[in-house]
């Protein structure tokens, strides 16, 4: 079970990009979490996306119920492979999956470069439907020189809005009443 901690106040987490994936990420990788200082473990958790929990399970689980609406979680995952022999990932979470938004972005941090790609949490039958953001960021392993590389960092947030849906809030099976259109400026 995963430890919430609360920071202090006036404390935000907003690594970015490039620190994900050229520090958190390499370090994971290829240093191992050794290289982590205390607070760097408890900001980045390690968790599979990939499972049978929930994006809002996950979500509470690892205390986003602490952060700013605004606000994502960090987490190590592993990717899985839709098969044994071929290289697809599967996308499935809990009783729905992380559908794809693009084809993905670089990025480069010294040495390092990596891709990050959007993925929208997606379940017809659910009212969370399009309500959750996951962010994967990979390092290009065949940059490095290697064959494959499963251990990625995510970035696990509440979509704030989701067109012309109704916001759901976590842990809630049910829409609010409020349209999401009402929150956007809370995000600009």
């Amino acid at each position: 079970m995963a430890v919430a901690v609360r920071c202090s106040v006036g404390f935000k987490f907003l690594p970015t990009d490039r620190e994900l994936v050229g520090y958190y990420l390499f370090n994971k990788i290829f240093i191992k979490s050794e290289s982590f200082n205390d607070a760097e473990q408890v900001l980045v958790k390690e968790c599979d996306l990939y499972g049978s929990q929930e994006p809002w399970q996950i979500w509470e689980l690892y205390g986003g119920d602490y952060l700013e609406e605004s606000q994502a979680l960090h987490l190590f995952t592993r990717r899985k492979k839709a098969s044994v022999n071929g290289s697809r990932i599967s996308r499935k979470v809990g009783s729905g999956t992380w559908a794809g938004e693009d084809c993905g972005e670089k990025i480069v941090a010294g040495n390092v470069v990596g891709c990050k790609k959007r993925f929208r949490y997606e379940n017809q039958d659910s009212p969370h439907n399009g309500a959750w953001i996951m962010h994967e960021l990979a390092i290009d392993s065949k940059a490095l020189g290697l064959h494959d590389q499963d251990i990625v960092v995510c970035r696990l947030k509440k979509n704030l809005f989701v067109g012309h849906k109704k916001r759901v809030q976590p842990g809630n099976s049910e829409p609010s009443t409020s349209l999401a259109s009402d929150h956007l400026s809370h995000t600009t």
